[in-house]
């Protein structure tokens, strides 16, 4: 909104408005900070209240390269990732990829060709605490409709995360 003048002073007072009639998160401003996933990355902070990242910045191994998603999705998407023989692609402890992934399918969408793909990036969390451990792949994919998206490979069910714009 700018660094001063009017028009910055109008909206703070329109915001603080709307918060106090929705309430203290009804208005909310992402901060960035560290993380692995891009979920992590970004946190809302109501309006007006102070712009702390949850995290710091630092090294994060298993982070992903940019740029970043515009869209990340609040609850991943469940979906599945062929080769170009049909037969599902995965990943082996080794990152070894079954087959390059040829098409992808969302939920009951029809199947989309991948166009390009790069991956998979691996992400082993909390590996020290094994009711919290979690380890996935990722990967980033363009379909032939035009569309990139990131995509993860948990315990053999694929997902799709995030949008890139």
């Amino acid at each position: 909104m700018g660094d001063g003048g009017a028009e910055r002073d109008r909206a703070h007072r329109a915001l603080s408005r709307v918060q106090g009639i929705l309430g203290p998160e009804s208005v909310v401003t992402a901060v960035l900070g560290g993380g692995r996933s891009p979920a992590d990355q970004a946190r809302l902070v109501p309006w007006g209240d102070e712009r702390v990242p949850a995290r710091p910045d630092g090294p994060w191994p298993g982070r992903l390269p940019p740029p970043a998603p515009a869209v990340v999705l609040p609850a991943p998407l469940p979906a599945q990732v062929h080769d170009a023989t049909g037969r599902p692609v995965g990943v082996t402890a080794r990152l070894a990829v079954s087959g390059a992934p040829a098409r992808l399918t969302v939920g009951s969408a029809a199947p989309v060709e991948i166009v390009g793909w790069a991956g998979p990036w691996p992400v082993d969390e909390r590996w020290w605490a094994p009711a919290e451990a979690r380890r996935r792949a990722r990967f980033q994919v363009c379909l032939a409709d035009g569309t990139a998206l990131l995509l993860a490979l948990t315990g053999g069910h694929w997902s799709v995360e995030a949008i890139y714009d």
